[in-house]
Order: structure tokens, then sequence, then C-alpha cells
């Protein structure tokens, strides 16, 4: 199992990034900004107490190392899950994040908020990848924790973008 902590920061505050970020339309967006295919929205709800549930699904290709290919397809559905608490006082969320790939031995997810920094806000994504395969385990844990490293990155970017737009 390997770790992940990552914080994102934005120069706006907690309320409006989380209305970016819980928008369906937008995270359409940012998979096919991530090269995501066939993206679609499978749940967007929302609770009388302001809790969100946010489901996309889409098809993905990723470069695959030799080791991965008789593991995962090369080409397969990645389902993303989030769900969240309704807000703090100070436009605070709190929740959790789950990505699931068809056919794939790894699973990842975990706790995320969104908190009111200084001036701006952070998107903190916590959580653990895990292979369930022995031998090559570990190493296909590090390929996937890459990979997500770097979509956070990119999908950061991304939206720091929209929200400079607004």
């Amino acid at each position: 199992m390997k770790r992940i902590h990552e914080e994102l920061a934005y120069d706006r505050g907690p309320t409006e990034l989380f209305a970016l970020i819980s928008n369906g339309s937008f995270q359409l967006e940012i998979i096919t900004q991530l090269g995501g295919k066939e993206a679609e929205l499978v749940e967007q709800t929302v609770t009388p107490d302001g809790g969100v549930t946010l489901v996309t699904r889409q098809r993905t290709g990723v470069e695959l190392p030799g080791f991965a290919k008789k593991l995962i397809p090369a080409s397969t559905t990645v389902t993303q899950t989030y769900i969240w608490e309704p807000a703090g006082e100070d436009g605070s969320r709190r929740g959790k994040w789950l990505a699931e790939i068809k056919g794939a031995p790894v699973s990842m997810g975990g706790p995320t908020e969104v908190r009111a920094t200084g001036s701006g806000s952070l998107h903190v994504f916590d959580g653990e990848v895990r292979a369930s395969v022995p031998l090559v385990g570990g190493k296909l844990e590090s390929f996937a924790l890459d990979n997500l490293r770097r979509d956070l990155t990119r999908a950061a970017q991304f939206t720091a973008g929209r929200l400079l737009e607004a």
C-alpha cells in the first residue's frame, strides 16, 4: 500500500472552489482535459442539508509499463466518486473520494477536504493506493500513485485557471 497526501492551493475561497469542483459539467471538462474519453456524469445529488455526491465514469487508455500489461487492460473504465458533507460555517467541506478501475487489481481512495487558508483555499487529498497482486503489487501501486499525482497536478492547474476566469 502507498499513501497519498496532496495539497492543492487556490486563490479563491472554499465556497467558490467547492461550487466549481462539485459541478458535474466541470468534472467532465477536467476528464477531457486529462485525456479521458467517453466521459459521463453518472450521479450528481445534493442533499437537503447541502451534502453532495458526484460520480463520473470515463474510458481511459494509459501507457502501461511492461510488468503491468498482463494485469491491467490497456483501455478500461474508471469510476470516480466524491461524497461531500455539508459546508462548515467558513465554507469548508470534508468528504471522501474513491477511484475504481474496472478489471484492474488496484483500488484508491480516502478522505478529502476543502478548507480556507489566509486568502484562498486548499483542496487536500489523503488516502491510499492498494494493489492486490503478489510480487509486483508494490510496482503497480507506485505506477498508479505517480499517475494519480500527475493527474491531480494537471487538474489543479486547470481548476486554478477556471477560477481566475470567474
